[in-house]
């Protein structure tokens, strides 16, 4: 895959004959299609119901582990990629050993999350601190403009676009990281869930939108 795919891919876009097109379906294929929704929801939800009846933090990790285990045999069984559900299985035995370690509680099951909305706000900040903010590559890559950097106006829009990724992550944080430090399990998974895929799909569609703008204010086209 090119670098070109997979920026694409990654803003939900689909390539066709006349360049690349944003719908229902390549934004549901962006953030991961019916399967990856599910693995990025259920087991964070099952957790919480699980908490919430029993008040055991071993039984709801168990339950999340258990469905972390079930998409991995599913991809098996469907003989599709296993990147993304490994890497979902690895955040939650962290999240697992961190909810059940001597000391541990229920709400560390969701720490691992705030490391990786840290780590992917401040790498998208230092870009924007650097001048090389991360969509003017996304602007390149897609719309053919190897000279972003030099015009002021693709440069500054693209700087805004990759503002608003930095705020989402940094949201996440905010609302999330309060009920983390008053132990309210039910309220933080639910919002892990909410400002999870469904959060997520929004800001694809917003990025689209916004970088459509780029292009027709430089008459740029997408290109395959």
């Amino acid at each position: 895959m090119t670098n070109q795919d997979d920026v694409a891919k990654r803003l939900g876009l689909q390539k066709g004959e006349s360049g690349f097109d944003f719908n229902k379906e390549s934004l549901l294929q962006g953030i991961g299609g019916p399967l990856g929704v599910a693995e990025a929801i259920l087991p964070a939800t099952l957790f919480s119901i699980v908490f919430a009846f029993s008040q055991e933090a071993i039984a709801a990790v168990a339950v999340a582990a258990a469905t972390s285990a079930l998409f991995i045999a599913i991809r098996l069984g469907q003989r599709k990629p296993l990147t993304q559900a490994l890497v979902g299985a690895a955040a939650i035995a962290i999240a697992a050993f961190l909810a059940l370690r001597s000391g541990g509680q229920a709400a560390d099951y969701f720490v691992p999350g705030f490391f990786t909305n840290a780590a992917y706000g401040s790498v998208l900040l230092i870009s924007i601190l650097v001048r090389r903010p991360v969509m003017g590559y996304a602007v390149q890559f897609l719309f053919n403009q190897p000279k972003w950097r030099l015009d002021k106006k693709i440069f500054r829009r693209s700087n805004t676009v990759t503002l608003i990724w930095v705020g989402f992550f940094a949201s996440r944080l905010a609302v999330q990281l309060p009920l983390y430090f008053t132990q309210q399990v039910e309220a933080l998974a639910l919002t892990r869930v909410v400002m999870g895929a469904p959060a997520y799909a929004g800001l694809l569609a917003l990025t689209w939108l916004l970088l459509r703008r780029i292009a027709a204010a430089n008459e740029g086209r997408l290109e395959g």
